[in-house]
């Protein structure tokens, strides 16, 4: 089996600001580059729209210069498929110049890892990237798409950073997948793919709940459950060693979230969530860092609510003073003399 990282066969310079591309997109800055495409920042003159600009390298002759071709217009058509407030959405698809290009929406923000940088977040906000990709994955799912590419790359937080957009369809797979993957050879990011896709085995929508999986314990504890110094020393520890328990990085953390990111992580798929659905029911269940907080809150008064119901009634333990007081003046020390003396006699 071997490892394989996608990129652009002859990838010329970047177009230059001002250029007319495809006789309607004022190309106005580039804006990065994708796993088979340089992006860029546009607009569309017709509509005056501010649209991002996907567009393909001329690819090589021969047969993989085809399938880089195909990959690209898959995922146009991918993308096509998909309406969800989580999933970037394509406006137009064609090829200009030799060059095939996807037009989406326009996305301010950052990106996930660029937000990870800054160290883990509070669970709270992972769990809510987390709960809006999950629906974004049930969406693709019944739509017969698996992304298999899932990585923070790959997740743009717009909109001061309260929503999660899922980008980057090139590797999703269809039902021609198996016309554009070679036999033994996994694509994708190795610190996200699931042990079966590093074994070269079947796979199915099991492995994009493993990807994210990865990505929520990343967002909690800072680090990844699996990163070795080489990709091939991260496929062996995906592959042999269960994952850092998380509350031995982060105490904070609740055992429900831990239990719930173990079985997201499982080795085997059949022990992993069955589908995005149950694992966002889950999720559900499990406490915000509100949430915890309101509860602890609630407990501490009602606590101090009892004590105080106990000063008000008078129903504290009597103190060492008062029990001497109650013995003598109540006679007890007559009946333990009488008891001693009876046993005396006897």
């Amino acid at each position: 089996m071997s490892f394989v990282s996608i990129g652009m066969p002859n990838a010329p310079n970047t177009i230059p600001a001002g250029t007319v591309f495809a006789e309607r997109y004022e190309i106005l800055s580039a804006a990065g580059s994708g796993g088979m495409g340089h992006v860029y920042r546009a607009r569309h003159l017709g509509l005056d729209k501010l649209v991002a600009l996907k567009v393909l390298a001329v690819p090589g002759k021969g047969s993989r210069g085809e399938r880089f071709e195909e990959r690209f217009a898959r995922e146009a058509r991918v993308l096509a498929k998909l309406d969800h407030p989580s999933c970037v959405r394509v406006l137009d698809y064609g090829r200009s110049n030799g060059m095939q290009y996807i037009a989406m929406d326009m996305l301010e923000g950052e990106t996930l890892h660029q937000v990870l940088r800054a160290g883990p977040m509070p669970t709270s906000r992972a769990l809510a990237i987390t709960k809006q990709l999950l629906g974004a994955l049930a969406h693709a799912h019944e739509h017969g798409i698996i992304h298999r590419d899932l990585k923070p790359e790959n997740v743009m937080l717009v909109k001061g950073g309260s929503r999660a957009v899922l980008i980057d369809f090139g590797l999703a797979s269809l039902h021609d997948e198996a016309a554009l993957t070679g036999a033994g050879m996994c694509m994708g990011s190795p610190s996200y793919l699931a042990p079966e896709r590093l074994l070269g085995r079947p796979h199915d929508t099991r492995t994009d709940l493993y990807a994210l999986g990865v990505i929520l314990y990343e967002m909690v504890a800072g680090v990844r459950p699996f990163a070795g110094g080489s990709p091939e020393e991260t496929m062996r520890l995906a592959l042999h060693r269960p994952p850092r328990p998380l509350r031995a990085i982060r105490r904070d953390i609740s055992r429900e979230l831990e239990n719930l990111i173990k079985r997201a992580l499982a080795k085997d798929p059949k022990r992993r969530f069955s589908d995005a659905e149950e694992m966002l029911l889950a999720l559900n269940d499990v406490p915000t860092d509100e949430e915890r907080a309101e509860l602890r809150a609630a407990a501490e008064r009602e606590e101090a609510a009892e004590t105080m119901a106990m000063v008000q009634l008078d129903l504290r333990p009597p103190s060492w003073w008062q029990r001497l007081w109650a013995y003598v003046r109540y006679g007890g020390w007559r009946w333990a003399l009488a008891a001693l003396l009876g046993r005396a006699t006897g």
